[in-house]
C-alpha cells in the first residue's frame, strides 16, 4: 500500500452561517489547490472535526470574509 507523504489538506474552517459544514483546501498531485466542502454525517467532517477541536478552533473567530473563502469553485467532498 503506498504512503502519502505529503499534507493533503492544508487548511480547515467553518463559515458562521454554515455550523454543520466544514469547508477545506486540499493540495492536489499536479501541485495545484481545490477548495472543498462535507456536512456534518460524513466520514471526513468527522476527521477535520476531531482535528480542529484537538487545535481548539471552535469556528470562525469573526465575520471577516477570508479571499480564499469568496471563492465560488467550492465543491462538496464526494
Amino acid at each position: 500500500m503506498p504512503v502519502i507523504s505529503d499534507r493533503v489538506v492544508l487548511r480547515a474552517w467553518r463559515h458562521k452561517s454554515q455550523p454543520d459544514k466544514i469547508h477545506f483546501i486540499v493540495a492536489r498531485a499536479d501541485a495545484s489547490t481545490r477548495r472543498l466542502w462535507v456536512s456534518k454525517g460524513h466520514f471526513l467532517y468527522e476527521i477535520l472535526d476531531s482535528h480542529l477541536l484537538a487545535m481548539g478552533y471552535i469556528g470562525p473567530a469573526s465575520a471577516k470574509i477570508d479571499p480564499e473563502e469568496a471563492q465560488d469553485d467550492t465543491e462538496a467532498a464526494a
